[in-house]
């Protein structure tokens, strides 16, 4: 996915630095499916098998496959390694680095309990279930750096504060609401009390960044090569509670449903900074109380929180035709997202010889909605007696069709966010995921698996792949079982670009701006892989 972070900074959106976005939608709305080691040892694939706790984030109807009782438990842990490096041609943040960071989960709990009605055919059993799984996994972090003789940070801080007067930027009300003129976003002011970049003596609206000077002619330039360095770190995941309930007609055919509680728990940190490449190069910054100082380093630190919490329905069935043949399908309503969201900025300067300024914005609060996509899911599986079993799934989902909705007293409405509506409707798309998975028993009670996923991207312009793999090893002790799996994590190279330069179309205007495109800042490109591994603890009964 590339990032092209183009921020309008207008009346709407001038203080909404937490802005929601299509990305966001697409990110919010993906599923990355965890569970049980028997089901991610087996790609998940497991729509028409069933009888695993795992298997209800898929097909309801599961449950009630299995004669007993069970109660599992899954603690695990995730690894991301980030490689990142600048992006092609590109001549800034250049320097190859490589981010290891992982942390412990809990991906699955869950209790079904079977209830056998004593009957021969018809109504045979009765299952009932509360399951928590995971279906997303946001830990990740990666680092870039290097040496920029052209822009920086600071720079662009000043280019989306021109024409905002000084003392709005020192003065204004974090929280103000009205006159756009008197609305600057609040990573600039944080950056100008910090001390980041400055007024133009006599140009009241004007600033020049603590790493520019300006020429005799009037231009704002890079005053000498800064060294940058821009990270981001995700913490988080997405869980289904799952209160469930399926009913076995004679071993044949089951059905089954969940009513279904999404959770969702997601932060971002982010860090800018700048330092000189060569001290000495830059100017002597002289005060009026005859001290005189050199810019050191500055740096920008963003921190970003978001919990949500939603409800869906989700209806399944599976069915044995003949003997060693299961089909099975399951389609999921829509889920409304309540979604609460905070952020905040702090910056700091420090110079040499000199004390510098640091600043803080209060945090944010933002409540709305995210209307998640409607699911299906179609699977088929053949067991070879009870020595093995291969299983196919097909799962569709419209990214689309995701849409942000204000939330009021009297109920969802779109609210501020058509744009993005449309932003969604025009840039994003259907994803199609295919899941492959086996499962041979090597004695009675020793199992081995492996599985492979296949998923396309919802984003309408790339259309590229990611690559799931796994493998697992399941073993029996009587009642109590103990299944164990891994699984690598294969995504598409990921664009981001830490900052950008702003200009306001309409110079009356001033307050609305747009990214300008005439100047080249850093790009990198981050290729990104995750491991997980799951411990599962079982009892039957």
């Amino acid at each position: 996915m590339k990032k092209i972070i183009c921020f309008v900074l207008g009346a709407t959106v001038a203080v909404a630095a937490g802005a929601q976005t299509w990305q966001d939608a697409l990110l919010f709305s993906e599923n990355n499916y965890s569970g049980t080691a028997r089901s991610v040892g087996m790609g998940n694939a497991l729509t028409a098998i069933g009888g695993d706790a795992g298997s209800l984030t898929f097909n309801p109807a599961g449950s009630a496959v299995a004669s007993y009782s069970q109660f599992e438990i899954t603690p695990g842990f995730t690894f991301s390694l980030a490689n990142v490096g600048p992006a092609d041609g590109m001549p800034y943040m250049a320097d190859k680095r490589n981010t290891f960071y992982g942390g412990v989960k809990m991906p699955n709990v869950g209790f079904i309990f079977n209830l056998d009605t004593g009957r021969r055919s018809g109504l045979r059993r009765m299952s009932f279930g509360f399951v928590v799984n995971a279906t997303n996994n946001f830990t990740g972090r990666f680092n870039a750096s290097g040496v920029n003789d052209d822009n920086s940070y600071a720079a662009s801080l000043a280019s989306s504060a021109d024409g905002f007067a000084s003392n709005v930027l020192d003065n204004e009300d974090w929280y103000y609401s009205g006159d756009p003129t008197r609305m600057p976003a609040w990573v600039d002011m944080t950056g100008y009390r910090a001390g980041m970049f400055n007024s133009v003596a006599g140009r009241d609206g004007a600033y020049v960044a603590l790493t520019e000077i300006i020429d005799p002619d009037g231009n704002f330039r890079l005053a000498a090569p800064v060294y940058q360095e821009y990270g981001q770190q995700t913490r988080g995941s997405k869980h289904d509670i799952l209160l469930n309930y399926a009913l076995n007609f004679s071993d044949k055919f089951y059905i089954g449903a969940n009513l279904g509680v999404t959770t969702l728990h997601y932060s971002l940190s982010e860090y800018w900074r700048e330092t000189p490449d060569n001290p000495d190069a830059f100017p002597v910054i002289e005060y009026s109380d005859g001290t005189t100082a050199r810019f050191e380093s500055l740096r920008m630190k963003r921190n970003y929180r978001l919990d949500g919490n939603g409800v869906y329905f989700k209806l399944g069935m599976l069915w044995r035709p003949v003997a060693g043949l299961r089909i099975g399908a399951a389609v999921q309503t829509p889920t409304m997202l309540n979604i609460r969201e905070r952020y905040g900025y702090s910056g700091e300067v420090t110079l040499s010889g000199h004390y510098g300024g640091s600043a803080s914005s209060p945090e944010d609060d933002w409540i709305y909605a995210l209307r998640t996509p409607f699911r299906a899911n179609l699977g088929l599986a053949y067991a070879i007696g009870n020595v093995a079993v291969v299983s196919a799934d097909y799962e569709f989902v419209n990214y689309a069709s995701s849409a942000f909705r204000s939330r009021s007293d009297n109920g969802y409405s779109i609210g501020s966010f058509s744009e993005v509506n449309q932003d969604i409707r025009d840039l994003l798309t259907a994803s199609h995921q295919l899941r492959l998975g086996a499962e041979v028993k090597v004695t009675p009670g020793v199992a081995l698996r492996a599985g492979y996923n296949l998923i396309t991207n919802g984003e309408r312009e790339h259309t590229l792949l990611k690559h799931n793999l796994s493998v697992g090893a399941g073993f029996s002790f009587g009642s109590f079982f103990l299944d164990a799996a891994v699984r690598a994590r294969f995504v598409p190279a990921d664009y981001v670009i830490p900052y950008n330069y702003y200009y306001a179309p309409n110079p009356n205007q001033f307050y609305y701006k747009v990214v300008d495109d005439s100047i080249l800042t850093p790009e990198v490109k981050v290729r990104s892989a995750m491991l997980d591994g799951l411990l599962t603890i079982g009892w039957r009964f």
